[in-house]
Formats: C-alpha cells, sequence, structure tokens
C-alpha cells in the first residue's frame, strides 16, 4: 500500500468515527477530518494515481465531507424533528453502512496490492524485434485474408556499429 493511500484510509476512519459518535469537547475538531479525507483522496489521485481499488475511499472522503458540509452549513436546532426510533434507525444504518464502507475500502488496496518490477539492469542493453509471420498456405475461419501471427522478441543487444544497437 502507498502512503498516500494510508493516510486517506485513516483519515476516512477517523472521520467517519468523528461524525457518527459524539466527541469529548477536546477532540470536537475531528469532524474537519472529512475535510482532510477530501484533499488526501486528491492529493492520492494526483501524486500517486487513481486505482480502481480506491474507489470505495474516494466515495467515502467525498461522502464524509457532504456529511461535514451539511453540519456546517445547517446547524441542528436545539429539538429534534424525526421521533426517537426512527432517529436510532438511522443512526445504526449509518454505522453500519459505514462500517462496510471502511472496511471495504481498507480491505481491497491490501488484497489487490500494486506490483512494481525493477527495471533491466545489467551492463547490455535490451533490444526488440516484432515479427510479423504470414502463412499463405492456409485460409483463416473468420476472414478471407491469409493467417498472420505478429510476435514481439526482447532480446541482448549488442553494438552493431558505433552509435547503433541490434538484436543478438
Amino acid at each position: 500500500m502507498r502512503p498516500l493511500e494510508f493516510f486517506l484510509l485513516l483519515a476516512n476512519l477517523l472521520a467517519v468515527l468523528a461524525l457518527l459518535f459524539p466527541l469529548p469537547k477536546p477532540v470536537r475538531w475531528m469532524p474537519q477530518l472529512a475535510l482532510v479525507a477530501l484533499v488526501l483522496a486528491g492529493a492520492q489521485v494526483l501524486v500517486e494515481g487513481p486505482r480502481w481499488q480506491m474507489v470505495p475511499a474516494y466515495a467515502l472522503a467525498g461522502l464524509a465531507f457532504l456529511v461535514w458540509a451539511r453540519r456546517r452549513i445547517a446547524p441542528r436546532s436545539g429539538r429534534p424533528t424525526t421521533p426517537q426510533p426512527t432517529r436510532r434507525l438511522v443512526r445504526g444504518w449509518a454505522i453500519g453502512l459505514s462500517s462496510v464502507g471502511v472496511g471495504v475500502a481498507s480491505w481491497l488496496p491490501v488484497a489487490f496490492p500494486v506490483f512494481h518490477f525493477p527495471g533491466p539492469g545489467g551492463s547490455y542493453g535490451i533490444g526488440t524485434v516484432t515479427y510479423h509471420w504470414v502463412d499463405a498456405q492456409r485460409q483463416n475461419m473468420f476472414s478471407p485474408d491469409a493467417r498472420a501471427l505478429i510476435r514481439p522478441s526482447r532480446a541482448r543487444a549488442v553494438a552493431a556499429r558505433p552509435g547503433c544497437l541490434a538484436v543478438q
């Protein structure tokens, strides 16, 4: 997992916890982590590049930001307008769905990591030759053209003359 992905997942987790559960006075700043998560999502896409495994984390950052923005724009008045059982049901669904969202967003990048292969090393260059073979004796079943095969081949390159590489 890449560094910005890790910090995005951590910010998502903390933002969801801060938005769903009441916080004591010293940590009232924690809902602002929804804004931090959205900024981290944008930074991760720009710096490390987007990945399909991170789509749930991007969506969770956006959703947490929308909830945070709604609370900042239209804060609640003193009296609730919905009955107590309905609020409990909505809160339970929000907790359950956000738990699943955080779990899926955390599991996908770990289950499907990004592999990086080292570049070719050594004292020789790598040459590529593409062969195009045509079998004029046999007809293609699905096309009136003759059967053809195109195959790239990579091999060690050697200097045929100064400044020119050839495949050996």
